[in-house]
């Protein structure tokens, strides 16, 4: 594959697969994306079409960074935009070899994804080098531990039993007095996990708590990484949908 210094030289999406450790591997290379306004050409904006397409066909997305740039809020809009379509992401610091001040360089795009991706914590993020490497292993140890993850299915006895236990460990509000009643939950499909609570009067339910079942799930179930679905069901209501 042809490489280079200069932005822009991947213009088409290129697929490699290969088998790794046992497992298949389809790899999709994609052009770089820029911000919006300096997107002029439209080779390049058929270009950004087919990344974008990529990220809604991918179960993994690694979002590949450069060290010698730090995180720009351009990619917080690409990485927001993966949680959105339900994929699994991988955050890689690249040019690691000649990152300067790598700790603290490290540290601060810790904090800063941290704080940008308040809807989903724990995305992995690692440091590799194209040029000697380093690293990549790493990538691809973490993107099957990610989508085996995205990909699971839970049990509904063992994800009953849960819910019970985090309903009485926090019951749900009583608005004006009424009690808000959950009755059982199920996962409706898988990649990315989604699941479905059913109850009355769930349509008075704060969005906190759905963060809070969310949380939950992904600290007990390590789910940490992943994006969730979480929708409420109940005989007056037709749907109301919680997190990522």
């Amino acid at each position: 594959m042809i490489t280079g210094p200069e932005a822009g030289i991947t213009r088409d999406s290129i697929t490699l697969e290969w088998v790794w450790q046992g497992r298949p591997v389809r790899l999709v290379d994609t052009a770089g994306l820029r911000k919006r306004a300096r997107v002029e050409d439209k080779l390049e904006k058929l270009s950004v079409m087919d990344t974008r397409h990529a990220i809604d066909m991918a179960e993994v997305v690694v979002l590949l960074l450069d060290a010698t740039r730090g995180l720009e809020s351009q990619d917080l809009r690409i990485a927001d935009q993966v949680i959105e379509e339900g994929r699994a992401l991988v955050i890689a610091l690249n040019k690691w070899d000649v990152a300067e001040g790598a700790s603290a360089l490290f540290n601060g795009v810790k904090a800063a994804l941290e704080e940008g991706l308040s809807q989903l914590k724990g995305v992995p993020l690692l440091t590799v080098s194209a040029k000697t490497g380093k690293g990549l292993d790493t990538v691809l140890d973490v993107a099957f531990e990610l989508r085996d993850a995205w990909s699971q299915r839970i049990s509904t006895g063992e994800l009953n039993r849960w819910f019970e236990s985090a309903v009485e460990a926090n019951p749900p509000p009583a608005p004006s007095g009424r009690r808000i009643k959950l009755r059982y939950i199920t996962q409706v499909k898988s990649r990315p996990p989604s699941f479905v609570v059913f109850g009355t009067r769930v349509d008075q339910l704060p969005d906190s708590y759905g963060r809070y079942l969310l949380n939950s799930m992904r600290r007990d179930f390590k789910m940490a990484a992943i994006p969730l679905r979480l929708t409420f069901r109940g005989s007056n209501n037709p749907y109301k949908s919680a997190g990522r």
